[in-house]
């Protein structure tokens, strides 16, 4: 009889979890749920990111349309805010070419200033246009000669 009430008394003592394993188990948890959080801030961050690049890109690329079509004027702007977004601006700079004399070099910048520099963004591009001013005194020449 006494046998069997410590057998039944060892199999009480061990159904629940010990202080030190709870302990160690709660540690495990929040050592993962802090490695996994880290891992979906920095996914987070990725992909904002890449979606203001992909917008920085686009707006940079309409507003050098916009100036080689000749619906943005050729001078010389800083920091104009866009007429959708005035979280983006753009500047132009427009340089006499090195390599031509007749050729104008045309930067557009464009920049998003984020928050406190997670979600800032910049794209810049660069191209080579004729002079207007070229094309406008070789139609004048033209027209001068033709004209008795």
């Amino acid at each position: 009889m006494k046998n069997r009430i410590r057998a039944i008394d060892r199999d009480c003592r061990r159904r629940g979890l010990t202080l030190l394993e709870v302990l160690l188990s709660l540690g495990l948890f929040l050592g993962a749920l802090a490695a996994l959080s880290q891992l979906w801030y920095g996914g987070v961050r990725a992909a904002v990111q890449a979606r203001l690049s992909t917008q920085a890109i686009l707006r940079c690329e309409s507003k050098l349309n916009e100036v080689v079509a000749g619906a943005v004027p050729l001078t010389s702007t800083n920091d104009t805010a866009f007429d959708d977004d005035a979280s983006w601006t753009w500047s132009l700079q427009v340089e006499s070419g090195t390599h031509h004399a007749d050729a104008l070099s045309v930067i557009v910048t464009v920049k998003h200033p984020g928050q406190g520099g997670l979600s800032s963004n910049e794209y810049q591009l660069r191209r080579l246009i004729r002079d207007p001013l070229v094309w406008t005194a070789a139609q004048q020449a033209t027209t001068e000669e033709t004209t008795p």
